[in-house]
């Protein structure tokens, strides 16, 4: 009786340890699935910081094309826009006019392919980091011509449930000359 039990228990470890590897090794090959499913909607950058210049390649089914073909893409900024620990790219495009140039920030996802989360116009771009470690972006710009006395301030901020940065609020900002 005593070896049916064992030879029993046996059994249903083997089984349980199948089961469990070949969960892993579906969980395995999906993963590689996605990335190759996701590898087809990404960015790929190529970050010459010697040159500062990035080679930004389009995923094939987009139609995404840069503003400025003329213009030299050039990193901006680097950090950890989406405080997920991998450093991102903030890209200069060019296409330049009275409310600032073109910039597009890539979110790093692996190796060198990038999400876009962000394709707009920045001027006088200021940074802040909160304290959940998501970036604010901030753009102003004069609301008369050389007139920096009278700015409407942009804040682009996180928004997780797109996985995109978009417009948070913009406000009139009015330096009077006195001091606080």
């Amino acid at each position: 009786m005593k070896c049916i039990r064992v030879a029993v228990l046996v059994l249903l470890i083997s089984c349980i340890n199948n089961r469990e590897n070949k969960k892993t090794e579906r969980d395995t090959k999906l993963t590689q699935k996605e990335k190759r499913n996701n590898k087809a909607n990404l960015f790929r950058l190529d970050l010459k910081l010697h040159e500062d210049f990035v080679s930004i390649k389009a995923p094939e089914k987009s139609n995404f094309e840069l503003p400025d073909s003329s213009a030299k893409t050039a990193p901006f900024k680097l950090g950890d826009f989406n405080a997920d620990n991998k450093e991102d790219i903030l890209v200069y495009l060019g296409a330049c006019g009275t409310g600032g140039c073109m910039y597009g920030l890539f979110l790093k996802q692996y190796g060198n392919y990038y999400q876009l989360a962000f394709f707009d116009y920045l001027k006088n771009a200021e940074f802040k980091i909160e304290k959940n470690g998501l970036w604010t972006i901030q753009s102003s710009v004069e609301t008369e011509p050389y007139n920096p006395s009278k700015l409407q301030v942009s804040l682009f901020k996180w928004d997780k449930k797109n996985s995109h940065y978009e417009l948070d609020s913009t406000y009139l900002y009015i330096d009077d000359g006195v001091e606080k």
